[in-house]
């Protein structure tokens, strides 16, 4: 009696795995948005690095899980995009700061160099 219990248990687990479809959709946008943070430069900026790898490893994983726990593929892929999304934010926000940074600096010398000419080059 409990090895049948188990039996229909194990059936309707298989059962209930297979009829969630297989996320192939969101997998591709989820590839998308990597590709979108590797062009956006986050392999050059470690914090996305990161980020862009747990995207990869995560993709990497539900590939493997597609057609065999979907549901569990379809949480990994969620992972991966926002990992990915993330990523391209930290790059954007890196590449933002430095901007600023290179802004600040011309500034500065261009206000060195009015000053110099304010005061008749001394």
């Amino acid at each position: 009696m409990r090895t049948a219990w188990m039996a229909c248990l194990a059936g309707f687990a298989l059962a209930c795995g297979s009829s969630f479809p297989p996320p192939n959709d969101e997998w591709s946008a989820a590839q998308a948005d990597v590709g979108r943070a590797e062009a956006g430069g986050a392999p050059g900026v470690p914090a996305a690095k990161l980020h862009l790898q747990l995207a990869q490893e995560a993709l990497a994983k539900s590939k493997q899980l597609i057609d065999q726990d979907n549901r569990r593929a379809a949480s990994l892929i969620a992972v991966g995009r926002t990992e990915a999304q993330l990523a391209l934010s930290l790059a954007k926000q890196q590449a933002a700061q430095d901007a600023a940074q290179k802004a600040q600096a011309d500034a500065q010398s261009a206000q060195g160099a009015a000053q110099k000419t304010i005061n008749g080059g001394k």
